[in-house]
């Protein structure tokens, strides 16, 4: 049985406007107990840590060296590792196209699942707020949308229909059009369509670690066992994810942007583990931190973009697997979902999650 193991960084639950953790990463590899021990000892030797961490490591600028060899050993052979990064505020406006936008257009008969209409949506949606407003009024239309999805309180719901109906009276042109996507679910779905929604709808572990297990699935024919780090709250999704990932599902491939994702995903057995004890696992965590910083101080001046040109340097794009990124990208010929329908994929996993059995919150 082939195990691959994960880990994160940036996870602060459905609070995805946290500006101080912009970025949500996952990490991942399949490397054996004697491979990892033996990277951490060659490249961390004299670090004197029970576990290491990258945000202990990188404190003062410390250790930038060793971090730079680690991405460099798992680039050497990109198919043992990968990396899932999720920007948290474009993830949230693609929460809002699928759960406030997606519903009213099925109600009208349309399939904004199409040729991936719902993704241009989201991208549009995200470069057109900053741009036609700035981004601290995204930043402030998101947090209300996010209240509203999280607590499901009428007070919520009215706080923020206010908020846009607001910038709707306000808008003409381009901006009405824009805030006209985000404002005709108040009255036509009203508050109950909030309090129907599945709960954890706006947590990225789950659909990071999805993506990641049809990932292993298309390297490995043999079954797969994941090895999650036991502090992670992915353990409080852990129900759906063995649903998701159940080798008892009924076979089904389909097309998704780059190629096709198949069930079952293979996975014989899911556990939690102690990441001082797995070296797998701390090689995720500096992976991922390292992922995260790269992406998030770029443009930043000073000790970032030399750090980050270290990292470019060694191969940390060859990692790269997927995740929630903005683009300025509309047309199904730009994302490259031109007769894809996404809506077959989200009809499939309903029918395969009925009747399963929900864990008392």
């Amino acid at each position: 049985m082939a195990t691959f193991y994960v880990d994160e960084t940036g996870y602060t639950g459905e609070d995805l406007i946290n500006a101080n953790q912009p970025i949500f990463a996952q990490a991942t590899n399949d490397f054996t107990d004697a491979e990892a021990r033996s990277a951490i000892e060659s490249i961390f030797g004299g670090v004197t840590a029970a576990e290491l961490k990258f945000t202990r490591l990188t404190r003062g600028g410390r250790n930038q060296d060793r971090i730079v060899e680690l991405v460099r050993f798992a680039a050497t052979d990109p198919a043992r590792a990968g990396l899932w990064l999720a920007h948290k505020e474009f993830a949230m406006v693609t929460f809002i196209v699928e759960w406030w936008i997606e519903p009213l257009a099925y109600e009208g008969g349309l399939n904004l699942y199409k040729d991936g209409a719902n993704l241009a949506m989201a991208n549009m949606l995200f470069y057109a707020l900053e741009a036609f407003w700035d981004a601290d009024f995204r930043r402030r239309l998101l947090t209300h949308f996010q209240r509203m999805m999280r607590a499901r309180t009428k007070e919520a719901f009215d706080q923020c229909a206010a908020f846009v109906h607001r910038a709707y009276g306000k808008s003409d042109g381009s901006r009405a059009e824009v805030m006209r996507y985000l404002w005709t679910s108040f009255p036509l779905l009203g508050h109950r369509h909030v309090l129907g929604l599945p709960k954890r709808v706006l947590d990225l572990a789950l659909p990071g670690l999805v993506f990641i297990g049809h990932t292993w699935r298309s390297r490995h024919s043999d079954p797969l066992e994941v090895v999650h780090d036991q502090s992670t709250n992915m353990a409080k999704q852990k129900w759906l994810w063995e649903a998701l990932s159940s080798p008892t599902l009924a076979p089904a491939t389909f097309a998704h942007r780059g190629g096709e994702h198949s069930f079952p995903i293979n996975v014989g057995s899911t556990r939690f583990a102690d990441s001082v004890q797995k070296k797998q696992l701390q090689v995720c965590d500096i992976l991922a931190g390292a992922a995260s910083l790269f992406v998030r101080t770029w443009n930043e001046q000073g000790m970032g973009p030399a750090f980050n040109q270290r990292l470019l340097d060694a191969g940390i794009e060859k990692l790269h697997i997927g995740g929630l990124w903005p683009s300025t990208d509309v047309t199904p010929e730009e994302l490259g979902t031109k007769g894809l329908d996404n809506n077959r994929t989200l009809e499939w996993i309903a029918e395969q999650l009925r009747g399963v059995p929900r864990p008392p919150e």
